[in-house]
């Protein structure tokens, strides 16, 4: 047996068993590609390899181009082919041996007859409809169309979500692990924050935790003193005192499994009473949407309910004006709440991502229109092991306030005075956000993967305060 590392989260008769779940809901043999790790300059310059997420759910071993071939009323073993290079002496040189073929079989639950090498393929299809999923992988994709075989439709998409959307305990248990590499990377990113520091001196803090614990970023850390731009590239920034600075990072574990984890503090240690005001409502606003992530709720509800929390803080910094529940139901608070609540997270920090709204969208829910709220990516009912995150926001945006089609229809509940001097000051945005899972009715409520990093204005004062 070879003592190869090879990182994976559950034994082998958990993914046998994903796999005959599949099968049989399969009218054609399906296809999962691991995909090739991406060439920076020339092929051999790779940026770090990360196998293809529906391949790794389905006990495909994290090795670059691999396959694995599942057919219709397969167990799961019988019916399954992986397809995987083997190395020969020359690469063996340069990068070291690769796992052996029993070592492989049993971590992807497999008889050992059943790994072939890729060529063999061609001969495993004749007679076999077979369609593919696969990343965006151009090696990988010259290789489908060589194979001729045919994406995979909605229906076997549709059966892959069903089956992902709840999480198994052995998947939960690596994201409970990335969600405690994120809090820890987190900590050292604001114990990195002081005034006159770089944004880029804060992430590389945060990227160090997560390199010290075999970790990869779950995407490309956020931290900005602009926290107005919901994505904002590169480091440029400087921390100044009176700034508010908003990090928003995450881990991904050896496994693939991610965390998401979002907080706002304020670079000189203490809140100016307008910030403390805004941060306590976004602060209300996440925690009365995680009370609420329990099975059965819709997730639109949930983020329509946030939205009211943040129009009644709104209202009390006499930014708007009016009825809270009124100003929801005209889409008000899209002004400062320009996005969505949350997203399904897991394998990948937007889980499933690639099939769209197939998978953030319950059969027969459609995305609204308006600006702000069209931007939710979940509409589901909650369901016990769905993990998700929350994280609502407010932000004071120019290139919003500067968009008359955007703010005339609201004129008559805006305090535009007030919302002018905070654009003057350069506010900047609040976020906080947590990774959660929801849980059964008889649990006391969601578990939060990321409760161990305070979220609230005086956790971030005191977190500040003992850096």
């Amino acid at each position: 047996m070879s003592n190869h590392p090879l990182n994976v989260t559950a034994p082998g008769d958990v993914y046998r068993t994903r796999r005959a779940l599949l099968a049989s809901k399969l009218e054609q043999p399906v296809v999962l590609f691991a995909g090739e790790p991406r060439a920076r300059n020339y092929a051999t310059n790779t940026h770090p390899f990360r196998a293809a997420s529906n391949y790794l759910y389905f006990g495909g071993p994290p090795i670059a181009g691999a396959a694995l071939l599942i057919e219709p009323d397969s167990d799961g073993d019988s019916g399954c082919t992986l397809a995987r290079n083997v190395f020969g002496f020359d690469t063996i040189v340069w990068i070291g041996s690769s796992p052996s073929d029993e070592f492989l079989a049993s971590a992807a639950g497999l008889h050992e007859s059943a790994l072939i090498e890729p060529d063999d393929l061609t001969a495993k299809f004749r007679g076999l409809d077979a369609v593919f999923l696969a990343p965006p992988c151009p090696p990988t994709h010259e290789w489908i169309a060589r194979l001729k075989l045919q994406p995979a439709g909605p229906d076997v998409m549709a059966a892959i979500v069903d089956q992902r959307l709840c999480k198994d305990e052995h998947e939960l248990e690596a994201m409970r692990f990335a969600a405690r590499i994120g809090v820890e990377a987190h900590r050292a990113a604001i114990k990195a924050a002081k005034p006159g520091q770089s944004e880029a001196a804060v992430a590389a803090a945060h990227l160090g935790v997560l390199a010290a614990n075999r970790c990869a970023p779950s995407f490309s850390a956020l931290a900005s003193v602009h926290g107005e731009v919901l994505h904002p590239e590169g480091y440029p920034g400087t921390l100044e005192s009176g700034r508010l600075l908003l990090i928003d990072a995450g881990a991904e574990e050896p496994g693939g499994y991610a965390s998401d984890i979002t907080r706002t503090l304020p670079v000189s240690g203490t809140f100016t009473p307008i910030q403390r005001q805004l941060h306590d409502t976004v602060y209300r606003a996440e925690q009365t949407a995680i009370e609420a992530c329990l099975p059965g709720r819709r997730f639109r509800d949930l983020h329509d309910l946030a939205a009211r929390v943040i129009c009644e803080g709104l209202v009390e910094a006499d930014l708007l004006r009016g009825d809270p529940a009124d100003l929801v139901a005209r889409a008000a608070h899209t002004l400062f709440f320009c996005h969505g609540l949350g997203h399904l997270i897991g394998l990948d920090v937007h889980d499933m991502e690639e099939f769209g709204d197939l998978a953030g969208y319950a059969t027969g829910r459609t995305r609204r229109t308006e600006f702000g709220n069209k931007y939710l990516r979940l509409d589901r009912d909650l369901a016990t092991g769905m993990t998700l995150t929350i994280e609502p926001g407010i932000y004071l945006v120019p290139a919003i306030w500067h968009n008359d089609a955007l703010v005339a229809p609201f004129a008559d509940v805006i305090n535009r005075p007030a919302v002018d001097r905070l654009l003057d000051d350069g506010f900047g945005g609040i976020r906080i956000e947590e990774t959660v899972c929801v849980q059964s009715t008889s649990a006391s409520g969601p578990e939060v993967l990321s409760i161990a990093l305070p979220g609230d204005a005086d956790g971030m004062i005191e977190l500040m305060a003992s850096a």
